[in-house]
């Protein structure tokens, strides 16, 4: 009996799988497949940076620190260029520059012996990567009808959370006996990601965003003005920082938070981040089938009560078991949130602009990434540095009843909106 219901279960599961590869096209497949052999190779690199600039260079990490906020800036500049040139030269063209751009100074970062030209190549590369991002984020949008937007990105979100629990491992085995090793695999296996999608991803710029072909440059990047008037579009992006301001801290402030004062060790913490990414790749794909029945704003409005609630229990706790909870709760918040931010701006942006409404996306992250956690440093530095995460939960609180407050526009509404802002810029 036990042996039949194993097999009847194991069947369940693999029709499941099979009707979720049907409900998506081909193409779609063949740029997860790629994306995801990319973020392994970028998941098995970037854990191990610091630890090998310290190592090699001897810098402190202050000197770190301001490599990226450096970085930052420039993820701003290349994702900003790189959207406008999406939606210009094509979704494929672009994105490839990108990743081979990436790729082949991965390797020249590895094998420099100086700091200072160090920073450069890795500025470099960090442009690159967010120039390439806007591009397959619209492609992906482009290949997919609306009602499977939310259910494609959360597969991307999958792939990226797979890639990130191979990554490292094969990196911590890579590093123990060469750093070199771990640039000269990653830009492997960029390349041949795109050589990959050199011959089998399609381009797939939409007739309409032939009207951006047209325009020179200038007109181009003056597009971003249009994206800026578009003021629901610019609350919810509001509204999407105030989360993520928080959310920036669970990767970042929140280790030395849990170790400073409730003696939370490296170890015991990774187990939670094991724990998220497993909660993750186990549950995205049926919440996401689930959320799709209902509103978009109703939706981001239950993730961000439970980041309030997940991020506001940090600050309360005292105990292991409670931060286990409060991690369940704030990835739960995840699940839902996550997939549909990037679902929601692909909903907003007219064909012709998708690459510029992307970016404009991606820089409001780079900028909650930088912002939040410096501000939860200062707060970290004070005698009450449990305010972190009770501002953190007070500020999702109020992100999530704007949410709820908002209205949400059609995308035909928006796109006869914009194409009149478009021609008179």
């Amino acid at each position: 009996m036990f042996i039949k219901l194993t097999c009847i279960q194991g069947d369940g599961m693999i029709t499941k799988l099979k009707d979720t590869y049907n409900d998506f096209p081909k193409a779609f497949w063949t740029v997860m497949l790629g994306m995801f052999v990319d973020n392994i190779g970028g998941s098995l690199l970037y854990p191990f940076l610091t630890l090998y600039i310290t190592q090699k260079f001897g810098v402190s990490l202050i000197d770190i620190g301001w490599i990226h906020v450096a970085s930052t800036i420039i993820n701003v500049v290349g994702t900003s260029i790189g959207g406008a040139l999406a939606d210009k030269f094509g979704r494929k063209t672009i994105g490839l520059i990108g990743l081979f751009g990436s790729a082949l100074i991965t390797i020249p970062l590895g094998l420099t012996n100086s700091w200072g030209v160090f920073i450069v190549f890795n500025l470099a590369t960090s442009f690159m990567g967010h120039f390439a991002g806007p591009a397959f984020n619209a492609l992906l949008a482009d290949l997919l009808p609306s009602e499977k937007r939310s259910q494609g990105y959360s597969a991307m979100y999958v792939a990226g959370n797979l890639a990130a629990a191979i990554g490292p491992l094969l990196g911590g085995l890579l590093a123990a006996q060469s750093f070199l090793a771990l640039f000269i695999l990653d830009c492997i296996l960029s390349i041949a990601t795109g050589i990959f999608l050199y011959f089998k991803m399609p381009e797939t710029q939409p007739e309409e965003a032939k009207q951006a072909s047209k325009q020179n440059l200038r007109e181009t990047f003056a597009g971003y003005g249009a994206v800026l008037r578009d003021r629901t579009f610019i609350t919810l992006v509001t509204l999407i920082v105030m989360t993520m301001m928080v959310y920036m801290n669970y990767n970042t402030t929140l280790s030395v938070y849990l170790n400073r004062l409730h003696g939370i060790s490296a170890k015991q913490f990774g187990y939670l981040l094991t724990m998220n990414a497993s909660i993750i790749v186990l549950f995205q794909f049926s919440v996401s089938r689930i959320t799709a029945k209902y509103k978009q704003n109703v939706m981001m409005f239950l993730g961000a009560l439970l980041y309030a609630i997940g991020f506001s229990m940090v600050g309360f706790g005292t105990s292991y078991l409670w931060f286990i909870v409060a991690f369940v709760i704030v990835t739960s918040g995840e699940l839902i949130s996550s997939p549909l931010y990037q679902s929601m701006a692909a909903e907003y942006a007219p064909v012709h602009m998708r690459g510029r409404y992307m970016a404009f996306l991606n820089i409001s992250y780079s900028f909650a990434s930088a912002v939040g956690p410096l501000l939860a440093g200062y707060v970290m530095e004070t005698d009450h540095p449990q305010w972190v995460w009770y501002g953190g939960g007070i500020l999702c609180l109020i992100a999530a009843f704007g949410f709820l407050g908002t209205k949400m526009k059609s995308r035909n509404a928006v796109s006869n909106n914009m194409e009149g802002s478009v021609e008179s810029v």
